[in-house]
């Protein structure tokens, strides 16, 4: 049966739609496929930005078409619903987080919708040369939001045990507020930026707060989103100031050595659960076993790493799941330990998958102490 794809969501939340349409679209709209074009059904407020810059074939006005049938201009979906029959469409295909309500009144107008599990554009895990541009773009904006801590970080200065910069206690609000602000300097939103030290660091998604202490670990995972194609970087370095202790020195040291284990195996045919077992190994026969204790995860207890492009996160896994690479997938290298009373490190490049290898698509000194 021939299934038309049927889309909505706005293009901020939802990189399928903007995947599909090609603009950044603010407000929720319909997008889908139409007897081999690609359409979609919006107000007259948007209607002129996705004919004249976006990949669509056609543009449907909801305004006139509500016009044309004595239809409320608001209810979009009983629209799209007429335009359907019209056409003579009977069966759509939708993704996973598709819309219930949306969903279940096109069930009941009649429609035989499909929901699939899997990605509704599988295309999309294979990157082509524009796209490979523009996340070594987005990733050149965090290596300017690391430049910018070592910067911080080297001006800082240590007195009565206490990490000060510009007069000030330096503290992890202020290193993600000069990273989100370079990032904003540079074309791209930094949100959700981590910079945690210490403890703090030990829970990877701990975006930080409080005061940088001299002489702990400081996580610093900077993920910018390009304002204008959409498209993520992803990148995490990990500094200390002061004097680091040997445990320390040994922590970051042994990171250093699995990522470069893991990027070395990155090739097209590799499995990524497979790259990811070899990482766990690496750890372990190192002496840093993973394990639950005092209501905490100590050890290396995520990922090696994941796709990135239009989503932050996206289908291609370096996990506990089989994922074969394949050419053109990009993917981050991101081991790390976490063990409460040394620190956590992180470090983490992207790459792009190539038959014989990995392109790295991000570049930043490995230095990591700063005096």
């Amino acid at each position: 049966m021939k299934r038309e794809i049927l889309l909505r969501g706005e293009c901020r939340s939802n990189a399928d739609i903007f995947y599909f349409a090609g603009v950044p679209i603010h407000d929720p709209f319909y997008a889908f496929t139409l007897r081999g074009k690609k359409c979609a059904l919006i107000g007259a407020l948007e209607l002129g930005r996705l004919r004249q810059g976006g990949l669509l074939d056609e543009v449907f006005d909801i305004s006139a078409l509500a016009e044309k049938w004595g239809a409320s201009p608001a209810d979009d979906t009983a629209i799209l619903s007429r335009l359907f029959k019209k056409n003579g469409v009977r069966a759509l295909a939708v993704p996973a987080d598709f819309p219930a309500l949306c969903l279940e009144r096109l069930r009941a107008e009649g429609f035989d919708v499909e929901v699939r599990a899997d990605p509704i554009f599988p295309e999309r895990n294979i990157k082509c040369a524009r796209e490979l541009r523009e996340i070594s773009k987005a990733n050149a904006v965090a290596s300017l939001g690391f430049a910018r801590v070592a910067e911080i970080l080297r001006r800082s200065e240590i007195r009565a045990g206490k990490l000060f910069f510009e007069g000030s206690v330096l503290t992890s609000q202020f290193l993600r507020f000069e990273i989100e602000k370079t990032a904003l300097e540079n074309g791209a939103d930094a949100l959700y930026t981590i910079a945690a030290a210490g403890a703090q660091a030990c829970n990877p998604h701990e975006a930080g707060r409080g005061a940088v202490e001299p002489n702990s670990l400081i996580v610093v995972d900077i993920f910018p989103r390009l304002r204008e194609s959409g498209y993520y970087g992803d990148m995490t370095r990990t500094f200390l100031k002061g004097e680091p202790s040997s445990a320390q020195e040994r922590l970051v040291k042994t990171v250093l050595k699995a990522q470069k284990l893991a990027l070395s195996k990155v090739k097209a045919g590799a499995d990524g659960s497979a790259i990811h077992k070899s990482v766990e190994r690496f750890f372990e026969k190192s002496g840093y076993f993973t394990e639950f204790k005092r209501g905490a995860w100590n050890g290396f207890f995520h990922s090696t790493g994941h796709g990135v492009g239009l989503d932050i996160h996206e289908k291609i896994s370096l996990g506990r799941r089989k994922c074969i690479l394949r050419p053109g997938n990009v993917v981050t290298v991101e081991p790390g330990l976490y063990y409460r009373g040394i620190g956590g490190c992180r470090i983490e490049d992207t790459v792009a998958v190539c038959e014989n290898g990995a392109k790295k698509l991000s570049s930043f000194p490995y230095d990591w102490v700063v005096k």
